[in-house]
């Protein structure tokens, strides 16, 4: 492995907050074009009906709301206070559970999403990079065939319908898995007792099964197996690898060779996933009512709820350039080959 210089660390780190900056910037100006016509939108609807007959009324609570969402002010204002909302973690209060914090929220869902989409997408990784790189490199087997057929198959199929699938299947004609939810243990937290710690543990996975089961699947066969398979593909007739089979080099010696050989862009994949995992998997939470991140989302949307998309917006631009600083920094390391310029 190549040491990585404190100078490489800081440019990166630099380039980092410049994504960081970036982004922020670019979120102002989409919030302040959008949570006007979020107000105008729920004074229509509170016109609809009937909460609101006079324009002065009208006009009162265009104020109450523009205060709330902390639209009031000037936009230098405005700037410092995304930036002081970012740093504190403090998004204010959420119309979804009025009057709770947008960071409460944030922190209850949170470690439901991190739970279901860490373990789902490690899982998908490793599978997907395993099953690429073996069939890669007997791309003559008749498994291998199978699996690239199978892979070409589901790949533009979206993930939401195998989750519909496997509700009507498992959830439904055979109840093998709940239809929804996270948890029907009661209390549904850990308490000390080792029993019902346990049983609320089982519970948890148990309800996770089958959302879990429609992310893997697709994206162990989809993009991370294809993107194994290529890879292994062309390095396959690279004169290295040709003089390492010449030589009789054990078809497991090589593919371990191979695994190295993919690590960066199987590794940038993996990074890229994980970076996207504060958004949570908004369909596949709306569709088994799993109450993560995703689907606090949905119900931000249906509501309008400004501080809480705010939030959101602002904390993924956060963990995703600290995703792609990571990655720079880890990539010399993952492939010598890669100069720290």
């Amino acid at each position: 492995m190549s040491a990585i210089s404190l100078n490489y660390i800081l440019r990166r780190a630099l380039f980092a907050f410049l994504h960081l900056f970036i982004g922020v910037n670019v979120i102002f100006v989409i919030l302040r074009l959008a949570p006007l016509a979020s107000v105008e939108i729920r004074l229509q609807q509170a016109f609809l009906v009937g909460s609101l007959r006079y324009p002065e009324e009208a006009e009162s609570l265009r104020n109450a709301w523009l205060n709330f969402y902390g639209l009031k002010g000037d936009l230098l204002g405005h700037y410092a206070e995304i930036w002081r909302r970012l740093i504190t973690f403090d998004f204010g209060p959420s119309l979804v559970s009025f009057p709770t914090s947008v960071s409460t929220l944030i922190l209850r869902a949170l470690p439901w999403t991190i739970g279901l989409l860490t373990l789902s997408i490690l899982i998908s990784w490793l599978l997907g990079t395993s099953l690429g790189i073996i069939s890669g490199s007997l791309p003559s087997r008749r498994l291998s065939k199978l699996l690239t057929a199978l892979s070409l198959t589901l790949y533009p199929i979206p993930y939401y319908l195998l989750g519909l699938v496997l509700i009507f299947i498992f959830a439904y004609l055979v109840p093998l898995f709940p239809l929804g939810g996270g948890v029907s243990v009661v209390p549904p937290h850990f308490t000390g007792s080792l029993s019902h710690d346990l049983a609320l543990l089982f519970n948890i996975l148990h309800h996770a099964s089958l959302p879990a089961l429609s992310l893997v699947v697709p994206a162990s066969l989809g993009w991370f197996f294809l993107s194994a398979y290529s890879i292994t593909r062309v390095k396959m007739g690279e004169e290295h690898i040709v003089f390492s089979r010449l030589l009789g080099l054990r078809e497991g010696d090589i593919r371990r060779h191979l695994w190295g050989e993919a690590n960066l862009a199987q590794v940038t994949l993996l990074t890229l996933q994980l970076g996207q995992i504060l958004g949570g998997a908004l369909i596949t939470e709306i569709l088994f009512t799993y109450p993560g991140m995703g689907y606090l989302i949905y119900r931000a949307i249906t509501v309008f709820d400004y501080n809480l998309l705010a939030a959101v917006a602002l904390l993924s631009c956060v963990v995703i350039a600290a995703g792609v600083f990571v990655l720079d920094v880890l990539a010399p390391l993952i492939d010598p080959r890669v100069q720290q310029k």
